[in-house]
């Protein structure tokens, strides 16, 4: 699970730092929102040795049948209904190769001083461009 953790922790800030310059006026949702990616390929190799693992659910989902993802909004609405954990905050990532979303549900909460840090339990729900879930991941 710690190597989950870690890898995830690190995936996640190589995919914030990556996306930073990686983006274009095509990368930009409706109304500024921007869209960062990811990539599905390289995500399933992180858990195909931890099948079997708690935080890793290939199998049994919500979003069986096809729902068309149109945009974020879309996207983070039909991944909530994997969801099992308190969040105040989403990420969304974009896989056009793949046509893959990957949300992560997160909270996020303010310190005295100021800044934002992810705290307690993390969930990631991947979705097919049609809005069928294929993997969803629960990292503490």
């Amino acid at each position: 699970m710690k190597r989950i953790l870690t890898l995830m922790a690190l995936l996640l800030a190589s995919l914030v730092l990556a996306s930073c310059g990686n983006m274009s006026n095509s990368d930009l949702e409706e109304g500024g929102k921007s869209l960062a990616t990811f990539s599905y390929a390289e995500d399933v190799l992180l858990y195909q040795d931890e099948d079997g693992d708690d935080g890793v659910n290939p199998y049994s989902f919500q979003n069986v049948d096809t729902a068309p993802i149109d945009d974020q909004t879309s996207a983070v609405e039909r991944a909530a209904n994997e969801c099992t954990i308190s969040y105040n905050a989403t990420s969304e990532y974009y896989d056009s190769d793949a046509d893959m979303w990957r949300i992560d549900f997160f909270t996020l909460e303010q310190s005295e001083q100021g800044t934002l840090a992810a705290v307690g339990n993390r969930q990631s729900v991947y979705m097919s461009g049609d809005g069928i879930t294929q993997l969803v991941v629960y990292s503490e």
